[in-house]
């Protein structure tokens, strides 16, 4: 496998598609191996040339004949099943009257909240199950999805809107310190931001401690043909109420 740079005015090569090409060649005779049209000449004289001259860097890696194919890992898929079948659960969630069964090995494995409630000093060895009174089911199992895949469960499975069980599905990966699942959710709050869903999004990121979608949020409010929308909605007069700070960060960010 060859692969080849152009290497930028600053002495970096740059990996970006348009300077990048990687080729795989095979033990064919008698063929002609490169690229007839590699990148553009004005690219070249315009971003690559210094002083008359370009730099090319080059990489080439071979791969044996005989190689032997490994799949990629399924340990998420396989664990799935394990939570869909409820086969060896030793723990049970009582969630507004509905019990959801689990395995506390992964639970904990995987959460350092769940591992003191299940381990620690917050464990109590004489119950078999844990009530949940500020969580919905449908928000508990999707959480539960991500614990043992790795994975957000399909749009598909979170019913009429998408915007709510991702704000509660933040607050739980938030609780049980589930870092790599709050960051998943935001960046889908973030991918369907509108103006209706703007201020309880948020609010959603000042609550949950995740300064990554609240930053994306005020820029999404800088934009003038957005917060001219905005600041007309009931949800950003809520906005103001519940978090004058919030709200004066905004209007200084816009200049009111």
């Amino acid at each position: 496998m060859f692969q080849v740079f152009c290497q930028g005015r600053d002495g970096e090569p740059y990996f970006s598609s348009e300077e990048r090409s990687v080729k795989v060649y095979s033990q064919e005779a008698n063929r002609i191996w490169g690229w007839s049209q590699f990148v553009k000449r004005s690219l070249l004289e315009s971003v690559y040339v210094i002083d008359g001259w370009v730099t090319f860097l080059c990489s080439i890696i071979v791969l044996g004949a005989d190689t032997i194919a490994v799949p990629s890992s399924n340990i998420g898929c396989d664990l799935g099943f394990l939570l869909e079948s409820d086969a060896g659960t030793d723990v049970s969630f009582i969630v507004k009257g509905e019990t959801i069964q689990a395995h506390c090995a992964i639970l904990a494995a995987r959460s350092p909240v769940f591992q003191a409630e299940l381990f620690g000093t917050m464990s109590d060895a004489t119950s078999p199950s844990i009530t949940l009174q500020d969580m919905e089911p449908e928000v508990f199992k999707a959480m539960l999805v991500f614990v043992y895949t790795d994975e957000l469960p399909e749009d598909e499975e979170f019913g009429d809107s998408v915007t709510d069980m991702m704000q509660h599905l933040l607050a739980a990966a938030d609780h049980y310190a589930l870092d790599r699942l709050k960051l998943m959710c935001a960046r889908k709050l973030w991918n369907i931001i509108s103006v209706d869903a703007f201020a309880s999004t948020l609010a959603c990121a000042e609550t949950h401690n995740c300064p990554e979608l609240k930053s994306k949020c005020i820029d999404f409010f800088a934009v003038e043909e957005n917060f001219k929308k905005i600041v007309f909605t009931a949800g950003f007069m809520w906005l103001v109420q519940k978090f004058p700070d919030l709200a004066a960060k905004l209007k200084e960010r816009v200049g009111t």
